[in-house]
């Protein structure tokens, strides 16, 4: 998400330095070789120097900043310009900098250590090698004295005792320093500090040993120092641009698109990637970085050994299923926060795992050839409609999967499947596939259904690996593919594109088409409600009666009969409507139930105005909450809405309990 964006920017614009050595048992060591006869020649030759003077940038004489900076002897403060042009000399002359000056000055230095003093001590010098000096054919130490004091960090002459007023210090007006006339003994920064790596004097950089003599760093890397190097190193990469150039598994797979990960490691190891990817390849290791939450329980307290509050993913998967767990935690991780795991999720998933089994277990068992072309003559309105919805499931799928909403996904995958294709489509085919009478029909909603599944078995595979796997296979998908292009698996097989203008036109899919099959369906939602406030279970077969708004086809009034479980549906224009029949109006035309032989009327309107009475009293109970001026100042907002709504409601509810009850005792 964006908001990781500023996180970012915040640490690589705010750089500092990093040090890669740590003092640990495991890792991997540091490759830097030391000399000890190096070491050994170091220690006899050795320079105590002291800074004299700054040549700044823009002129040859030493420049005081605008506003002095003081030390506790009131001393000016030097002010570095360019640290590479300052002077160093071993002429006794005492000047002061401060720490973060010092660090510049000698920036190539391997460490500069200081050691603040006690309390009631005056300043302690603190003598550090700080780097090899090849000058005029020998080797040298160079060695400074550091005193801290009051913050800041005065460079003196060894052993020199700081005194002010020693007549014995040689004396030079700084304001009129000019760097053409430092002492003969004076040299510049880039001639008395040398490159470690390139002086094999005193140290190499190597993964190998240079032989006898060499002792190797005992420190190990930083983690993320060796980590930085992951996106390229594990692909064979040698730094050498000729070499790379030929490794075809470089070339594939960096730069990579994608990275996940934490967001807590977004400086430690994605930023330092990122620097790691430019500076050695001249690329960038990965496109996009997505970060994944972290997963909680349902109650929001981040999982912990202690807490008793972290399941074991093995013992969820020999429960629910692999393919069970990893759709459920997606289905529970919205994009940018933490995921609040519920093993209720994770049952869903197994749940949606055998409704994608069984699914393609019915279209097993009516046989008959797989996967044959689809005549647009043949298709029922029905067929259309799940073409259509296939269609926009593709689109919003790809859509979310391109923005990395993984969970707005798996909802568009379950609303498509579950909802429109098993719940409505599948049994509409019944009428067709079980009953119809016409073989080239039946075989033309088979290869709809071959076409809606071979699809959407792609589109949950990124989701549930093994069972579309296994399913893909067993269809018989794998086998109308080259190896390459899903034969030897599913994961190489293409992933669903969107209908074409001309597919579209050639299926006939047509606004009327979505139209009509919308109307159909909330017809048969009403109806199949109408059975349950009537207590009517729904496995029991009723007579219904249609009085038709629109002309309807021999196969449309069967699809409608299968879904309302209606054992009748008898299709009048005029119908005497016995008093009390309870009645459903639609554009389709108006639906109605008759009671005779159906319901005990007495019986349902004493149950009816018993769950009247119940819902009033909760309704006032959630009135007297909203109508509390006490509540409504302290409680949340979320808890309010959540009674408003409720109040809705049991209003919805309460009036269609009251209109079937005025309908029951009608028919009295």
């Amino acid at each position: 998400p964006d908001r990781w964006a500023k996180v970012y920017d915040h640490w690589m614009a705010n750089i500092k330095d990093w040090s890669i050595s740590r003092q640990l048992w495991w890792g991997h060591r540091i490759p830097v070789w030391y000399n000890r006869a190096a070491f050994q020649l170091l220690e006899k030759r050795l320079i105590p120097i002291s800074i004299t003077g700054i040549k700044p940038a823009t002129t040859n004489h030493i420049r005081l900043p605008a506003e002095p900076i003081y030390n506790p002897d009131a001393s000016k403060m030097l002010y570095v310009k360019d640290p590479s042009e300052i002077t160093i000399t071993n002429s006794e002359l005492l000047t002061q900098a401060t720490p973060d000056q010092i660090k510049q000055i000698f920036e190539s230095a391997l460490y500069l250590g200081l050691t603040p003093p006690g309390e009631d001590v005056g300043p302690v010098p603190i003598h550090n090698f700080l780097h090899a000096l090849v000058y005029k054919g020998q080797l040298y130490a160079l060695r400074i004295a550091c005193v801290e004091k009051n913050g800041m960090l005065c460079v003196q002459k060894l052993l020199l005792q700081r005194s002010e007023t020693n007549p014995a210090l040689p004396r030079i007006q700084i304001q009129n320093f000019n760097h053409d006339n430092a002492p003969k003994n004076s040299i510049t920064v880039r001639e008395l500090i040398p490159d470690p790596y390139r002086d094999p004097a005193f140290t190499l950089a190597r993964m190998e040993s240079p032989g006898d003599g060499w002792d190797q760093d005992p420190d190990v890397l930083d983690t993320w120092f060796s980590s930085w190097l992951w996106p390229f190193a594990t692909m064979g990469w040698t730094g050498n641009p000729e070499a790379d150039a030929k490794n075809p598994t470089l070339n594939r797979f960096y730069p990579t698109t994608d990275l996940v990960t934490g967001p807590d490691i977004i400086f430690f190891w994605v930023a330092r990637m990122i620097m790691a990817g430019y500076e050695f390849t001249g690329k960038p290791p990965f496109y996009n970085v997505y970060f994944t939450g972290i997963i909680r329980d349902k109650l929001g307290r981040k999982m912990s050994k202690s807490l008793g509050n972290s399941p074991d993913p093995l013992e969820l998967i020999d429960k629910y299923g692999a393919d069970a767990l990893r759709y459920g935690t997606i289905r529970a991780a919205p994009l940018g926060q933490d995921v609040l795991f519920d093993e209720k999720d994770v049952e869903l998933g197994r749940n949606f795992c055998n409704k994608i089994w069984n699914a393609c277990r019915y279209r097993q068992l009516q046989g008959g050839p797989v996967l044959q072309p689809i005549n647009p003559n043949l298709l029922t309105t029905d067929d259309r409609w799940i073409l259509h919805c296939l269609n926009n499931a593709i689109v919003n799928l790809t859509s979310a999967l391109e923005g990395y909403r993984f969970n707005e996904a798996t909802h568009i995958l379950h609303r498509f499947f579950w909802a429109e294709f098993c719940d409505w489509y599948l049994e509409t085919t019944k009428a067709i596939v079980t009953r119809g009478k016409q073989q080239d029909k039946r075989l033309n909603t088979l290869a709809v259904i071959d076409f809606v599944l071979h699809a959407t078995l792609r589109m949950f595979h990124p989701f549930m690996p093994h069972i579309t796997e296994e399913l893909w296979h067993s269809m018989g998908f794998a086998a109308h593919h080259d190896p390459d292009t899903g034969g030897k698996t599913i994961m190489f097989a293409p992933w669903p594109k969107p209908l074409s203008e001309q597919q579209i036109q050639f299926y006939g899919i047509t606004n009327q088409v979505i139209d009509f099959i919308q109307h159909r369906n909330e017809l048969v939602t009403k109806g199949r409600n109408l059975k349950r406030e009537l207590n009517i279970p729904a496995s029991k077969k009723v007579n219904f009666v249609l009085v038709p708004e629109v002309d309807l086809s021999e196969d449309d009034l069967e699809v409608l009969r299968i879904l309302l479980g209606a054992e009748t549906l008898e299709v009048m224009k005029a119908y005497q409507t016995p008093r009390g029949t309870p009645v459903i109006h639609s554009v389709l035309g108006s639906l109605y139930l008759p009671l005779a032989g159906v319901v005990d009327i007495p019986s349902e309107i004493a149950r009816l105005q018993k769950e009247l009475s119940k819902l009033k009293s909760e309704m006032e109970k959630v009135l007297s909450k909203l109508n509390n001026p006490i509540f409504l100042e302290k409680a949340p907002n979320e808890v309010i809405l959540q009674y408003q709504e409720r109040l809705a409601e049991l209003q919805t509810t309460i009036e269609r309990i009251e209109q079937t009850i005025g309908m029951l005792q009608s028919a009295n």
